[in-house]
């Protein structure tokens, strides 16, 4: 094990600035991934829970959702009332459903935040690590270029080494594939509970109205 050390320490020293960069940047994005994925979870399991319960006392015709904090249809429900307030007379159905489908596209574009950033590590990290191993596969042959008889051994070894970059491309790219599609099947679900709380406010509010 200190072996392994000592040689991955004796690689990182002989990389240049370009692969040693490239490995940084690798290494932020997986930090980034990792944490937009956690944090998204977390956020879409508990909203959707949130919305569930609203679900349910909406269904039962209660105007007082009782949530604590600021979910989407609290939000809906706030918009809802304010257009109601604004209009002269009772507030017509066309309209009401229009702003509430509105302030429904406004919430999912932000629910959506961080999503963008995973579609583009996803894409961009194997580049990035093929990038790393073309640059190095040229400074190593580069080096060996000095003169002298090349053996195979000679080449394979800086060749390999060149190769992890691909390795470790692919190693940030694919849970970060994998993190947006379940994190956008996971706003999908969200979204049907909030859209379906939605047509709940908008009946509800022409109900107070009446």
């Amino acid at each position: 094990m200190e072996s392994e050390g000592i040689y991955w320490l004796a690689w990182w020293a002989e990389a240049d600035w370009v692969v040693r960069s490239v490995f940084i940047l690798l290494l932020v994005m997986s930090v980034l991934s990792w944490s937009v994925m956690f944090y998204k979870a977390v956020l879409f399991h508990s909203l959707r829970r949130t919305e569930r319960l609203i679900s349910g006392k909406l269904g039962k015709g209660e105007a007082d959702i009782g949530i604590r904090g600021d979910p989407p249809s609290r939000r809906l429900l706030n918009e809802a009332r304010g257009y109601a307030g604004n209009s002269d007379g009772p507030a017509d159905r066309a309209g009401l459903e229009a702003r509430i489908a509105q302030a429904v596209r406004e919430g999912r574009v932000d629910l959506e935040g961080g999503l963008t950033l995973l579609a583009t590590i996803g894409n961009s990290a194997p580049f990035i690590g093929l990038f790393g191993t073309v640059w190095g596969i040229m400074h190593a042959l580069q080096g060996l270029g000095g003169g002298g008889p090349l053996s195979m051994d000679m080449v394979a070894g800086p060749v390999s080494e060149a190769l992890v970059a691909t390795a470790a491309g692919l190693f940030v790219a694919v849970p970060a594939v994998i993190g947006y599609n379940l994190l956008l099947r996971a706003l999908r679900r969200l979204s049907a509970v909030i859209e379906g709380n939605a047509l709940a406010i908008v009946t509800l509010t022409l109900r107070e109205e009446t």
